[in-house]
């Protein structure tokens, strides 16, 4: 968009006006971003004694995480588990992206929205699923005890390295899926047909052609499922038990049972150095040249080309499709389960079912603990995306229409709680607001939950912004109407559905959202935390009904916001969930 669709570029360089957009932004990044990460560090140079901080300047915490066997053991397993769940996640994911933009024409968003919606599920419900399926009790054993595999259920399903894994992994699928299909929907048909023109079989165009130019998408989504397993400390705190605790369990004891702040800082700082070497390592190896513009785009094979294929070929066609659809069904599956179970009479979660009833969600109507939960997570999820919705679309604007020093550096450090480890967010907004003297509470847990929210809200918006035709705005500016006049009437309409469904993201996020509010919440827990409390003391087949209550919720709001931001959807997606 040119200067002149909305010239707030005129504005003098230290006007009022100027100032008012530009300086909220150097506050937030201040006070939300910056100040908080640089108090961790500082507070992992200071000691912990009997409960105290000791203000004594040096780096035995670092020396204790670095010499200890223990420390070097559980970074180099979170690490590699990490890792190895990230790429058998991309293993599965980047087929299922490259058979969505390859082979499917009239459903296409339809099969990718049946990817991303496990995504905005709530965590515990998702891991909580493989729980019932992999328990003594659960499914599997079930199964294999009835088809005499085994002749009594077995223990080593569960609470183990391999779960933690596999769990992490079925977790993962949806972020390397967004951006891969992101990255090969752009790719122009043009190319494709260009290679195949020029004799190169089918592998050789993807090699030469296909891959390269969707390589960084890949390895974007690789990173980013990368990032969510190695700061998921609810996962392996719920299916890995001892055997699976990994370092993020470490480093959310210390500010909890433990005491040990300073230490915890440390373990976050020395966690968060080596994840960036790791992701400097992999965005190297990924680099490719050259940019792909804008055009024609789509790669999908036209459905005259599949009527001629050999009888060989028919064959790999139905068998690519029926390997296109297990991951659908493993996505789903453990979501289905959960329902099944929360219309189960029986308190064992095995098969078959006892028999029907919902006496389980009888029971959540005199949980008077549950509902004042799930009203202060209403009050959070309100606040929090309000705040997040008229700053993200306010900082929108000024990205927009201002040139502001550094601004692409200025969007990234804003992004930046989005794309933080879980577990190292909550620790930087732990630390940061106790040393501004805010409390456990609702107040810590808003302002946390809105340093994420806003990002999401932020990027969608500019997201439109950079696509909105400037037309609009000269015919208003040509015909009389000032910036105010101009904005109320153009362009906000033009945004609306965009902030709307920023919003509606935004508010799955917070609703959702557990690893970080266990940092911030103190004795006034939101829903999850609740939740997360009750399962640590025991199960009950409410648990059930609880989820299966949450995950319809969620799957109403992300259908509605993927309604109203249609073509935005992927990228607010791929930005919004950590």
């Amino acid at each position: 968009m040119t200067d002149a669709a909305l010239p707030l570029r005129r504005l003098p360089a230290f006007s009022l006006a100027r100032w008012a957009m530009v300086l909220p932004i150097y506050l937030w990044v201040a006070l939300l971003v910056a100040v908080p990460n640089l108090f961790m560090i500082v507070y992992s140079f200071w000691q912990a004694k009997s409960g105290a901080i000791l203000h004594n300047w040096n780096l035995a915490n670092y020396a204790k995480v670095a010499i200890s066997p223990t420390y070097q053991f559980l970074i180099g397993k979170t690490i590699g588990v990490a890792l190895l769940a990230a790429l058998i996640a991309a293993l599965i994911a980047y087929p299922m992206a490259f058979f969505v933009t390859r082979y499917i024409r009239r459903n296409k968003l339809t099969a990718v929205l049946l990817v991303v919606i496990p995504l905005w599920v709530s965590l515990l419900v998702r891991v909580f699923a493989w729980r019932i399926i992999l328990g003594e009790s659960g499914l599997l054993n079930s199964f294999l005890v009835n088809t005499g595999i085994l002749s009594e259920p077995s223990t080593a399903l569960l609470y183990t390295p391999f779960t933690v894994f596999l769990t992490l992994t079925y977790v993962c699928i949806p972020f390397v899926f967004v951006t891969s299909y992101t990255a090969l929907e752009r790719i122009p048909r043009s190319l494709i047909e260009a290679s195949a023109d020029s004799g190169a079989s089918g592998w050789r165009s993807f090699w030469t052609v296909i891959w390269p130019l969707s390589r960084q998408g890949a390895a974007l989504g690789f990173m980013l499922a990368f990032l969510v397993a190695v700061g998921d400390y609810i996962t392996p705190s719920m299916v890995g038990g001892l055997d699976g605790t990994m370092l993020g369990m470490v480093i959310a004891a210390q500010f909890g049972l433990v005491g040990n702040w300073p230490l915890g800082a440390a373990m976050s700082i020395t966690l968060m150095v080596v994840v960036t070497v790791v992701l400097i390592v992999i965005a190297s190896l990924s680099r490719s040249r050259g940019v792909l513009e804008s055009g024609e785009t789509g790669m999908t094979v036209e459905a005259g080309h599949r009527k001629h294929l050999s009888p060989a070929g028919r064959l790999g066609h139905a068998m690519a499709w029926v390997a296109f659809v297990i991951p659908y069904v493993i996505l789903y599956a453990p979501l289905l389960i959960i329902a099944l179970f929360s219309f189960n009479d029986s308190t064992i979660q095995t098969l078959p079912l006892a028999g029907f009833t919902t006496k389980w969600y009888a029971a959540l109507w005199g949980d008077q603990a549950l509902w004042t939960a799930l009203q202060r997570t209403w009050v959070v999820a309100f606040s929090a995306v309000t705040i997040g919705a008229v700053v993200g679309t306010g900082f929108a604007l000024a990205f927009h229409y201002l040139t502001i020093p550094g601004s692409a550096l200025l969007q990234s450090i804003l992004a930046l709680p989005v794309a933080l480890p879980g577990v190292v967010l909550g620790v930087s907004l732990a630390i940061g607001f106790r040393a501004f003297g805010i409390p456990p509470g609702i107040v810590r847990v808003v302002l946390g939950h809105a340093s994420f929210v806003m990002p999401v809200v932020m990027l969608v918006v500019l997201a439109r912004l950079q696509r909105l035709d400037p037309s609009y705005a000269h015919a208003s500016m040509d015909l009389g109407a000032n910036r105010r006049r101009t904005f109320i009437h153009v362009i906000f309409p033009l945004l609306r559905s965009a902030l709307i469904g920023g919003a509606l993201l935004g508010f799955t996020l917070s609703v959702d959202e557990v690893i970080v509010t266990l940092f911030l919440t103190g004795v006034t827990p939101t829903l999850p935390i609740h939740i997360w409390n009750q399962m640590r003391f025991g199960f009950t087949p409410s648990v059930n009904a609880i989820f299966t209550c949450i995950g319809a919720a969620s799957l109403i709001l992300i259908l509605s916001a993927a309604r109203i931001l249609r073509g935005d959807i992927t990228g607010g997606l791929a930005g919004g969930k950590r």
